[in-house]
């Protein structure tokens, strides 16, 4: 083969070649910044996520421990007056995380018998926690609702305290 001929051979071959590495390098850039507007997309969306949701853990944990709150005072109430199973209902407020939270409660009596046939007071209170408004928890505003029961010998006195549901409601 002539040297003529090889190099013409080489210059269409270099001809088709011409502009594939701008085809490449546009494609690199388009990729590299696809990637990074992914992932700056992930991290803002991310950052949004991360304060709605330590919004929602700072209320159920202050609504959680405003109703703790409101177990040990009404357990020590006065059991001839408002600790009574004739009152029906009260309320404990408190400030948590920064967050006023309401805790409301209802009286839910009953009587059992014991395995040695004594009848025996069983005062179930119903605490329902919301974020404080100034008015009773309403029923869609409830974060925390807890069922407990308070076993009563019959001086009055509380001898148990009984966890029978707690339920976090948003």
């Amino acid at each position: 083969m002539s040297p003529h001929r090889e190099h013409a051979d080489r210059s269409v071959r270099a001809e088709r070649d011409r502009g594939a590495s701008l085809v490449m390098a546009v494609g690199f850039v388009v990729l590299i910044g696809s990637i990074a507007a992914g992932l700056s997309s992930l991290i803002a969306s991310s950052t949004n996520n991360r304060v709605t949701l330590a919004s929602v853990r700072d209320r159920q944990y202050a609504a959680d421990g405003a109703i703790e709150e409101a177990i040990t005072s009404v357990r020590f109430l006065d059991r001839e007056a408002e600790g009574s199973c004739g009152a029906s209902a009260g309320a404990h407020t408190t400030t948590i995380n920064d967050l006023d939270v309401r805790v409301d409660w209802q009286n839910v009596c009953g009587v059992v018998r014991t395995s040695t046939g004594e009848l025996v007071a069983q005062r179930n209170v119903v605490f329902s926690a919301c974020v404080d408004r100034g008015d009773t928890c309403r029923e869609d505003d409830v974060v925390v609702r807890a069922q407990v029961n308070f076993e009563q010998a019959a001086t009055g006195e509380v001898t148990r305290t009984w966890v029978q549901s707690w339920s976090v409601l948003q």
